[in-house]
């Protein structure tokens, strides 16, 4: 028996914690962690490669913590990290086609394990009506 949550900031941690944990196996045969995982969620494949900075900036990353999580993703085949051709002093970050499948692949591992699937159509509808005005800046 699980003990009341004592915040919604708890009951959040919990759902992130155990969405992760269920994806882990899926995500580990992949070879990816959760800040890779971030990078490859964070680049849509529909949308022009981003710059190093857009993504970063989505994620709230550091460089030094991109480019080294970039770095794992190249050599696993996922990203490829090109010049900007629009401005040289940028790169950009391409995922390979061996990199779309590993994104799916991950994002479905992670939807799969969330907790938050046992919910109605219904219930999602007034969660997402729920928590979309605490995210609007």
């Amino acid at each position: 028996m699980r003990l009341p949550h004592r915040s919604p900031l708890e009951a959040l941690y919990e759902i992130v914690t155990a969405t992760t944990r269920g994806a882990e196996p899926a995500l580990a045969k992949l070879g990816l962690t959760m800040p890779t995982v971030y990078v490859l969620w964070a680049i849509d494949p529909d949308e022009p490669p981003p710059t190093m900075k857009t993504i970063s900036e989505r994620i709230d990353s550091t460089k030094s913590n991109l480019t080294f999580t970039t770095e794992r993703l190249v050599e696993l085949g996922y990203l490829t990290r090109t010049e900007d051709p629009s401005n040289r002093r940028f790169r950009v970050l391409s995922l390979t086609p061996k990199g779309r499948k590993a994104r799916k692949a991950a994002l479905d591992a992670l939807n799969a394990a969330c907790p938050l699937r046992k919910l109605s159509s219904r219930q999602l509808d007034q969660l997402f009506a729920i928590l979309g005005p605490t995210l609007e800046d």
